[in-house]
């Protein structure tokens, strides 16, 4: 008997060693790919394998990382260990995903972004109402109204859900509270549906953000494109179609994208029941008696609005631009790249220009559409250092990555970039000089030279205190000596 019982446990071992290597190659189990964004790679091989590759170990390690990814059970396997962290621990094991109270999943960026982490400085948003303010003036000369919308983000809406990390932690000065702000004291034309969500968190039955996706309900999304319609009407004309709700769904499982952080987690267990309700909605009139051309620019929060036909039912034609690069045509496909298109044609033979952002991306304001347009009809007005700091705030990873700096040197995010954006024109300059032509691009770059010299900078400092004179306006005059003693009157 105890010979047996040991040939059995041997054989039990043996069989589950085995036991991945025949699901990989035979496939006895259905497995059900992971979600979200990762790189899949491919089944190992010796293709790769060369000495110089050997000796360095990349052929080992790349052939290990192909190994275990496509190992039998492997997604499996990668579900079990997400759910005994989300189950036991309340972790997400996602990237930028953070579970909060009441089981509220979140995107962590959106949190910061209401708490202040990400705040650019007055003077961006200064300069860009201005800039806006301008462009709509002379649009609206043309015919063509711009407009600009803030839609709501999940962390103004469920400060009281967040996480223990960050309980007690006051929202200080966000990018969303002077932005807005601005645009209206500018007379710029602002729907902010973000203060719309909060206003009516308590007022429905049904859920205007999911608990387990990071985007506007359906239900909160209809809403907020009624509210949107009616705006536009307000300030453009009344031949947009009203819309009305005429009934809801409900389904046993949330339509995608209400599920969207739950299916990036890649859990075991399915989605959670929610209050979610699914309107189907109508329009007083086809969409053949629509009369206005609309060019939409924003983030996937659009999704859920083309998903219903919104405002392919509501305009005569509408173009969304995502992120300012992929072009989606009205019938909801991707139809080309913006670098494609000419701006000045695209904007001209529109009636409406939308500007759509969530509080999350507030720092890459409008993905540099908004600088476009200004260029467009006030063109060579641009700052040297606003270009670049401009670029940097657009590029998220490379603002995330200030931003973390910003951090750890105590030091704003505004100083953080500024900093980066005097080094990337100084760069610049140095590989490329004859780009720089403009007189106050030049006496911009000589300023920077003269308080990145230490020697040179204390010489212009003192020569400051003995004519009693603030120092940067000494920096400014010897600048300003230093293009004329070079290049005279040659250069304008």
């Amino acid at each position: 008997m105890k010979v047996f019982v040991k040939h059995a446990l041997f054989l039990l071992i043996l069989l589950l060693l085995l036991l991945p290597e025949l699901q990989q190659r035979l496939g006895f189990f259905p497995e059900y790919p992971l979600q979200g964004a990762f790189s899949q790679t491919e089944p190992p091989d010796l293709d790769s394998l060369r000495w110089d590759s050997w000796l360095n170990s990349e052929f080992q390690q790349n052939f290990n990382n192909r190994l275990e990814s496509s190992i039998g059970f492997h997604d499996w396997l990668v579900r079990l260990n997400n759910q005994l962290k989300y189950s036991l621990f309340c972790e997400a094991n996602a990237e930028g995903v953070i579970v909060g109270k009441e089981g509220e999943l979140f995107e962590e960026d959106y949190i910061r972004a209401y708490l202040g982490h990400f705040n650019v400085g007055d003077a961006v948003w200064q300069r860009k109402s201005d800039q806006l303010k301008r462009v709509q003036d002379t649009l609206k000369s043309l015919g063509v109204s711009l407009a600009i919308v803030f839609e709501p983000g999940k962390g103004s809406f469920y400060p009281d859900r967040f996480p223990s990390k960050y309980h007690g932690k006051q929202p200080t000065t966000s990018n969303y509270t002077v932005f807005k702000d601005l645009l209206r004291q500018k007379q710029v034309n602002v729907l902010d549906l973000n203060q719309f969500f909060i206003q009516s968190r308590d007022k429905h039955d049904y859920l205007l953000f999911p608990q387990t996706g990071t985007h506007w309900s359906y239900y909160g999304a209809l809403l907020a494109a009624d509210t949107t319609l009616n705006f536009l009407r307000s300030i453009h004309g009344p031949a947009i179609p009203s819309m009305r709700i005429d009934s809801l769904r409900f389904y046993d499982r949330p339509r995608h994208p209400d599920d969207d952080i739950w299916l990036a987690m890649n859990l075991l267990s399915p989605v959670p029941q929610q209050p979610l309700a699914y309107p189907a909605v109508s329009f007083e009139t086809d969409r053949q008696s629509a009369a206005y051309d609309i060019l939409i620019v924003g983030d996937s929060y659009f999704f859920n609005w083309q998903s219903d036909g919104v405002m392919l039912n509501a305009f005569r034609n509408a173009d969304f631009w995502y992120y300012n690069k992929a072009v989606w045509g009205r019938q909801g496909g991707e139809t080309g790249a913006t670098s494609q298109l000419s701006l000045r044609d695209e904007v001209l033979r529109r009636d409406i220009i939308l500007i759509m952002i969530t509080e999350r991306f507030h720092h890459n304001f409008a993905w540099k559409f908004d600088e476009q347009l200004f260029e467009l009809f006030f063109p060579h007005q641009w700052d040297l250092i606003d270009y670049f700091a401009d670029n940097l705030r657009v590029s998220n990873d490379q603002f995330m990555r200030l931003a973390k700096d910003a951090s750890r040197k105590g030091i704003s995010v505004e100083q953080r970039i500024r900093m980066e954006a005097e080094f990337l024109l100084f760069e610049d300059y140095q590989k490329t000089p004859e780009k720089y032509t403009r007189k106050e691009d030049l006496i911009t770059i000589f300023m920077m030279s003269i308080r990145g010299t230490p020697e040179w900078f204390e010489a212009v400092r003192k020569k400051a205190k003995e004519r009693g004179i603030p120092v940067d306006e000494m920096v400014r005059m010897d600048a300003e000596w230093i293009y004329n003693d070079k290049y005279g009157k040659d250069i304008q």
